[in-house]
């Protein structure tokens, strides 16, 4: 049996009733009252000028009432579809709106009223900006409802728009879905170092000194401990370079501490950045870790003094410099250590620590790996770090170990750079991010500065 909208009901009554007011309004101020007035004046029941003077009126009246309720039905659709904001958003608003509706309503939600009308939960929708590329959909949660919203899919009734993430409101009352346009690509091109440059100064100008951006979305997010996942040719590499242009390029440049265990491609770019803050053997990786910690024990003594009175207060209100400890391949020198249970603890203490203490003080912990299994990374760590991305086509069981979940998380395949990313008080769910594209050669345009100075002539007077 087909069902129907409840709603749909009421408009056919409203368009009955506004209906029939007209037609009996034209009737009594044409022929009916004519054919009225003749018959009573016959009977000699009345004048006839007066039997017409009123249906005349009555019909006006008609008229009137079917006026008003066809005004107020088109005030309330205004209202409801924010006209104020344009007729193009009102229209894309409505069409929105129907086809959520009518998806919800074949997908069998809704509290059936009666044969084969059926109530639908509130739905609302909010667009975040005025080229609505991308908006908000609420819809109410119901007991029979709930675990059915969990899990469905809202993007095959948006027509352009698809769902970025979903979460329920903390009252459990709503459920929300972020939604953006699938036609409008979020990913930012560099042809050249210098664009990059330029785009990372004006950022931190518009955001604040201490802030990263991802895509046209992701942006303004203020640094913090990160966890990078993706499997080998997911651009991680490329990722963290462009994260490492724009710390380059901060007002105050951050202090990088570079560990690769594998030796490639950070190990190579801290060599020649900072080859006094690089290791790539095991050993030499745990001093690098134990003066990276020292280092963050000394800020806290030189920051002790100037918390007092602020004690919300964090490194970026004394314009300090932030320091970073880049780990690639993670796993590789967890495996490294893992038979040797002193070492072993020692380096887990000390990352934790980081972890938990660093943000206040202002060092951080930047961990790039395959897979984040617990024989990975330990779990006290991992689930600790607040920034956490994805990038690749990664498996199930890999977005359960970094986001704890992976029924409601977008699903689409994702190209070299792309991926999902949460961010504590940032997003209430993961969403989709995309790295910027780089048509330059990262590595030259990193390294060539100290090239230059190496190249320099000395003055031997």
């Amino acid at each position: 049996m087909k069902r129907y909208d409840l709603c749909r009901k009421y408009h056919v009554i409203l368009i009955a009733i506004t209906l029939i007011a007209a037609l009996t309004g034209w009737l009594l101020r044409g022929p009916v009252g004519t054919a009225l007035a003749g018959v009573l004046s016959f009977l000699r029941l009345a004048e006839q000028s007066e039997i017409i003077g009123a249906c005349y009126r009555i019909g006006t009246g008609c008229y009137l009432v079917s006026g008003a309720l066809v005004i107020g039905w088109a005030t309330a659709w205004c209202v409801r579809h924010q006209i104020w904001r344009g007729g193009r958003y009102a229209l894309t608003h409505a069409q929105m709106e129907k086809n959520v509706r009518q998806a919800l309503l074949e997908a069998g939600y809704g509290i059936a009223v009666g044969g084969q009308y059926h109530r639908l939960p509130c739905i609302t929708i909010k667009f975040t900006d005025k080229k609505m590329t991308c908006a908000i959909v609420k819809i109410q949660n119901h007991i029979k409802t709930d675990a059915s919203l969990s899990t469905v899919n809202l993007s095959s009734a948006l027509g352009v728009y698809v769902v970025d993430a979903q979460y329920s409101s903390d009252n459990n009352n709503y459920y929300y879905f972020e939604i953006s346009d699938s036609r409008i690509n979020q990913q930012l091109k560099f042809s050249s170092y210098t664009a990059l440059a330029d785009y990372a100064k004006q950022h931190t100008e518009r955001y604040g000194s201490y802030t990263l951006f991802m895509d046209g979305r992701n942006e303004g997010i203020k640094i913090r401990s990160l966890l990078l996942v993706g499997i080998t040719g997911a651009g991680k590499s490329y990722a963290l370079m462009g994260l490492l242009a724009q710390l380059l390029n901060w007002p105050i440049p951050p202090i990088i501490y570079y560990a690769d265990p594998k030796g490639s491609d950070i190990a190579v770019l801290g060599g020649a950045l900072a080859p006094d803050r690089t290791a790539d053997d095991i050993d030499d990786i745990i001093d690098l870790l134990r003066a990276f910690y020292h280092a963050m024990m000394g800020r806290k003594e030189e920051m002790r003094g100037k918390l007092n009175g602020k004690l919300s207060a964090d490194f970026t209100d004394f314009q300090l410099p932030a320091y970073i400890f880049l780990m690639d391949e993670y796993a590789a020198f967890q495996a490294s250590i893992s038979k040797d249970k002193k070492r072993r603890d020692e380096v887990e203490e000390l990352m934790r620590n980081v972890v938990l203490m660093g943000r206040q003080l202002g060092f951080f912990a930047w961990i790039a790996m395959q897979k984040s299994d617990s024989s990975d990374i330990p779990t006290a760590i991992r689930d600790n770090l607040p920034l956490k991305i994805c990038l690749g086509n990664a498996p199930t069981t890999t977005l359960m170990t970094i986001y704890g979940h992976s029924a409601d998380l977008p699903s689409r395949h994702w190209n070299k750079g792309q991926g999902l990313i949460y961010c504590d008080g940032i997003t209430a769910a993961p969403r989709p991010v995309s790295f910027p594209s780089l048509n330059f050669d990262i590595f030259d345009a990193l390294t060539k500065p100290v090239r230059d100075r190496s190249a320099q002539p000395v003055n031997r007077a």
